[in-house]
């Protein structure tokens, strides 16, 4: 509302300025008032915080985001669009927290009118965990009448035969990753969220690295998809489905199991105790909470994450770091979250091990620069000479 009542008071402000020297230089003003019209024009085909907002809040909220950005992209590049979402992360923790299905519909739409996954790849960015990959693999298997007309969805050897065409083999590892978590996501939806059948269509992918991608992607659309009643869970095993399911696919299960298991209600403590129960599978659990956990590092919160991590002990400490570290360099490709994260930590022996796991995870992944690195370290944990002392002895 002050922000409102301040916009309000320039507007007037300027009018009677304007006012003022309407007479003595007209021409001017006419240039003046054409920019300003124009600007407000562009300004008001975009969607605004509080309408993205609520399109998150509705039962329909996919549709209701597909519509906006829809309307968005008549007369603003993808570009444009992540730019304003972008600012709103700046502007407000809550929607930096929400923002990955905000940025999924933002790549539906830029492949609706790409028609293709190269050239919505080339449109697209990492902007908020790069949701706008992943939405465009959506729409390349969904098409435009998904939400309608759901008996359109493909058989399931329709999605094989997609799935095997949908992430070009060529492309670099971070890109080609988004594709094939993209293409998890997409799967489980047309598969009416039958979770065995979605892996099944991932299984015809020719090698483990992109299977195992294509599964991460159908466990996270499990977890996060807005109608729980399609979720694949179970209302009292902490452990399902993860524990229901084949040795090939727990590893990305429980990558995302803890998700779960905290609207469960568990703290921090009792998942670390419930993640100690999954055997072979502890470490990825327990990465699991570190994954979670960054959502409290992006909105400033870094050392209530490092404490969390803190409670866990030896190698699931590590693990803890890495899903934290992880999620947080995937989120913008950059040191700017993980850097402060990691100094953080209390041990300085855990401030190293964590930078040297961001270190590594940009240069092997993202294959960022040195001095690119050094620099993130400068400026994200300026107060922690180490970071930019690890990174330039790679």
């Amino acid at each position: 509302m002050g922000n409102f009542r301040y916009s309000t008071f320039i507007a007037k402000s300027w009018f009677l300025f304007v006012c003022l020297i309407t007479f003595s230089a007209p021409a001017l003003i006419r240039a003046q008032e054409t920019e300003q019209n124009s600007a407000n024009k562009t300004d008001a085909a975009l969607p605004s915080l509080v309408a993205t907002k609520e399109c998150l809040k509705t039962s329909s909220s996919s549709e209701c985001l597909d519509r906006l950005f829809r309307e968005a992209l008549k007369n603003h590049t993808t570009g444009d669009v992540l730019q304003l979402i972008e600012r709103f992360e700046a502007e407000d923790p809550e929607f930096r927290r929400d923002c990955h299905p905000v940025v999924h519909s933002v790549g539906r739409e830029t492949f609706r009118l790409k028609g293709n996954i190269h050239d919505s790849f080339s449109a697209c960015d990492q902007t908020c965990h790069s949701g706008c990959y992943h939405g465009s693999v959506e729409r390349f298997l969904r098409g435009d009448d998904v939400y309608s007309e759901s008996y359109k969805h493909p058989s399931q050897a329709e999605l094989k035969q997609k799935a095997r065409a949908a992430c070009d083999a060529n492309t670099p590892l971070r890109l080609r990753y988004q594709c094939l978590h993209g293409l998890g996501h997409a799967i489980l939806f047309f598969s009416a969220y039958q979770l065995q059948s979605s892996l099944d269509i991932c299984d015809a992918l020719g090698d483990d690295w992109s299977r195992s991608s294509c599964y991460g992607g159908v466990f996270m659309e499990n977890v996060s998809n807005a109608t729980n009643e399609k979720k694949n869970f179970s209302p009292t095993d902490y452990h399902a489905p993860c524990n229901q399911l084949a040795d090939q696919y727990r590893q990305e299960c429980y990558i995302m199991q803890t998700s779960r298991m905290m609207e469960m209600g568990l703290s921090t403590e009792q998942m670390l105790q419930e993640c100690a129960k999954a055997g072979a599978y502890h470490a990825a659990c327990t990465q699991s909470i570190g994954r979670d956990l960054s959502n409290e590092a992006r909105v400033g919160q870094s050392r209530a994450a490092a404490q969390k991590c803190e409670l866990a002990r030896d190698h699931t400490r590590l693990a803890c770091m890495e899903g934290v570290v992880y999620a947080l360099v995937d989120n913008t490709w950059d040191g700017r979250y993980a850097m402060p994260f990691c100094a953080a930590f209390a041990n300085n022996t855990d401030q190293e091990e964590c930078f040297e796991m961001s270190i590594q995870y940009l240069r092997t992944f993202f294959e960022k620069p040195i001095e690119d690195i050094a620099r993130d370290c400068s400026r994200h944990a300026a107060h922690s000479p180490r970071c930019v002392e690890l990174a330039v002895q790679r």
